[in-house]
C-alpha cells in the first residue's frame, strides 16, 4: 500500500492557517450549563504542528455561566477549542463569523449548539466518524477474543473489520466532497488518510479545490500533493543486511535490534491511527502465536505520537511482544533509516540479521514462516 497521502502533508497544511488580523474579529458568547465549579476557560487557536495557541481566557462561575472570548481573525479555515481547566471539557469551533453564539452542558459538550454554520458542520462529521471507529472496535474486540481460533465466524469477523475501516473511509471523503467550509473539508481529507488510499484522496483534494478556489490554504496543498513523486521503492533492501538500531519500548528500556540476533525477526512498521495496520494485526498477532516456539519474534515500530493511544491498541489488539517508538510520527528515526513510505510496513530478518522478505500480509506471511521456519 502506498503512502496515505504523505499524512504529515496533511496536516503540517492544516496548521499553516494564517493569525493575521483582518477588518473584523471573531467574539465568541458563551453559555454553560451545569458547571460543576468555578474555573478558568481558555480559548486556544488549534495547531496541528506545534502546540495549541491560547489567545483568551475568561472565568465560568459556577451553575449556569455565561462569559465571552475574543479570537483572532474571521477565518472559515480555521478552528479553536474552548477548553475548560478543571473538568477537562471542550468544545471544538470554526470562526466562520464575526459572532459566534455557543450553548454547552458539560455533562455532553459534544452536543453544544452554535450560530455557526461551520462548527455545526464539524461537530456532525466528529460524531458521524466516531460511532463508525465504535462499531471498527467492537469488531476489532471481538477478532482479539477469539484468540488462536480459526474458525468460519473469524473470517466473517475480519471481513466485517474491513469493510467497516473501507465504509468509515467513504464516509469522510465524502464529507469533504459535501461540506460547506474549508476547514471541515481538510479535516475530513485529514482523517481519512489513515483509511483510504492517496488514489482515493488526491482527487477529492482536487475536487475541493475546486468548490473553493478563493482558499489558499487547499490550493497550496492540492498543489503540493499533485507535484509530489511517487514514493521511493525500498525494494533492494532485501537481501541486505537490516540497519540496526535502538529505541525505547513501552518502558522506556532501550531495545536494540542486535539484541534479537539469532532469531528470525518480524519488524512491523505500524501505528495506533492506522486502520489498514489495525486490520492486519489479527494476522500478524496468530503468525506470532503460530510461530514463537520456533525461533521466531516480533519487534514493533510505532509511528504513534501519542503515548497513551500506542499503549492503549497495544492492548486492545493483543500485541504481546516487544514494542518500541520515539513517539515523532512520522519522523520516526527507525522508519527514516529503513525508507518507510507507508504503513504497514515489514521485514523479515533471518538469524544473522539479514532482510529476507517484507511486507507479507494475511496468509502470504504464514506461508513464508511455514516454509522458513523449522
Amino acid at each position: 500500500m502506498k503512502k496515505f497521502l504523505m499524512a504529515s502533508t496533511l496536516l503540517v497544511f492544516l496548521a499553516a492557517a494564517s493569525c493575521k488580523r483582518t477588518e473584523k474579529n471573531v467574539s465568541f458568547d458563551c453559555t454553560v450549563l451545569s458547571n460543576t465549579e468555578k474555573q478558568s476557560v481558555f480559548l486556544d487557536l488549534i495547531e496541528l504542528e506545534g502546540e495549541p495557541i491560547t489567545m483568551d481566557t475568561a472565568i465560568a462561575e459556577m451553575g449556569k455561566a455565561v462569559f465571552a472570548l475574543k479570537g483572532g481573525a474571521v477565518d472559515p479555515e480555521a478552528l479553536y477549542r474552548v477548553r475548560f481547566e478543571k473538568t477537562q471539557a471542550y468544545f471544538l469551533v470554526i470562526p466562520d463569523k464575526s459572532s459566534i453564539n455557543v450553548t454547552a452542558d458539560l455533562k455532553s459538550p459534544d452536543l453544544f449548539s452554535t450560530n455557526s454554520n461551520g462548527s455545526n458542520s464539524f461537530r456532525l462529521l466528529l460524531a458521524g466518524f466516531n460511532e463508525r471507529l465504535q462499531e471498527i472496535d467492537s469488531i476489532r474486540n471481538a477478532i482479539v477474543a477469539k484468540g488462536d481460533m480459526m474458525d468460519s465466524s473469524r473470517v466473517v469477523l475480519e471481513t466485517g473489520f474491513r469493510e467497516k475501516i473501507t465504509a468509515a473511509g467513504a464516509f469522510l471523503l465524502n464529507y469533504a466532497d459535501t461540506t460547506q467550509t474549508p476547514a471541515v473539508a481538510i479535516y475530513a481529507l485529514g482523517m481519512s488518510r489513515n483509511l483510504v488510499s492517496p488514489d482515493q484522496v488526491k482527487p477529492a483534494l482536487n475536487a475541493i479545490a475546486k468548490r473553493f478556489p478563493k482558499s489558499k490554504k487547499i490550493a497550496k496543498l492540492s498543489g503540493d500533493v499533485n507535484n509530489q513523486t511517487e514514493p521511493k521503492q525500498t525494494e533492494d533492501l532485501v537481501g541486505k543486511e537490516a540497519p540496526l538500531f535502538e529505541m525505547p519500548d513501552v518502558n522506556g528500556r532501550t531495545i536494540s535490534l542486535a539484541s534479537l540476533r539469532g532469531k528470525y525477526v518480524l519488524v512491523d512498521f505500524w501505528a495506533s491511527w492506522c486502520g489498514p495496520c489495525r486490520a492486519e494485526n489479527p494476522n500478524v498477532v496468530k503468525a506470532y502465536n503460530d510461530f514463537k516456539s520456533k525461533n521466531f519474534t516480533i519487534l514493533s515500530v510505532s509511528l504513534d505520537n501519542s503515548k497513551d493511544k500506542w499503549l492503549e491498541a497495544i492492548k486492545k489488539d493483543g500485541l504481546t511482544w516487544t514494542h518500541v517508538s520515539d513517539l515523532k510520527y512520522w519522523k520516526n528515526e527507525v522508519a527514516v533509516q529503513f525508507g518507510i513510505e507507508s504503513i504497514p510496513a515489514s521485514f523479515i530478518l533471518d538469524p544473522a540479521g539479514k532482510i529476507i522478505a517484507r511486507d507479507l500480509r494475511g496468509a502470504d506471511l504464514g506461508a513464508f514462516l511455514s516454509k522458513n521456519l523449522k
